[in-house]
C-alpha cells in the first residue's frame, strides 16, 4: 500500500512516499481504507520533535504520521461487535502514541473509532477553501 514515512526529525522535506505491506489486524481493531485525514497540530509538531522521533525509530517500524483519519471498514477484527464491513467510521486513533494515518489503511482499535454521520462528506466544500 502507499504511504508516507517520516525519515528523520526535521521538517515536511523529510516525509517520502513509499509502499509497505498492509497492517495486521489484532482481534479488537478494525481495518480502514483511509478516505481523508487531517493535519493537526501534532502532525506538525511530529516531525520536529526529535525525541518522539527517537521514540518511535526504536521501535523498529516504519514511522508514519497522523491521527485523524476517516475512512471504511475493510474488515473487522474478530472481537469487534459494534463495526462491520463498509460502515464507514472517523476517530483521532492511537493517541497519545503512533498511529499510521498517512497510508492507504490503518488498522486502528474499534474503541477509539465512531461512525461517520452520513451527512458529512470525506471532501472539503470549495467554499471552505476560499476562506
Amino acid at each position: 500500500m502507499k504511504t508516507i514515512i517520516l525519515e528523520k526529525a526535521g521538517g515536511v522535506e523529510n516525509l517520502k512516499l513509499t509502499y509497505i505491506q498492509k497492517p495486521g489486524l489484532p482481534g479488537d481493531e478494525v481495518l480502514i481504507k483511509i478516505k481523508a485525514i487531517s493535519i493537526n497540530p501534532v502532525d506538525i509538531k511530529t516531525p520536529a520533535g526529535k525525541s518522539l522521533y527517537d521514540e518511535l525509530k526504536s521501535r523498529n517500524t516504519p514511522i508514519i504520521p497522523g491521527w485523524d483519519v476517516s475512512g471504511i471498514v475493510t474488515e473487522p477484527g474478530s472481537a469487534v461487535k459494534h463495526f462491520k464491513t463498509g460502515d464507514e467510521v472517523f476517530g483521532m486513533i492511537n493517541f497519545p502514541g503512533h498511529s499510521k494515518g498517512y497510508a492507504e489503511y490503518d488498522a486502528a482499535p474499534a474503541s477509539h473509532l465512531a461512525i461517520k454521520p452520513s451527512a458529512i462528506s470525506y471532501t472539503i466544500p470549495q467554499k471552505m477553501i476560499s476562506l
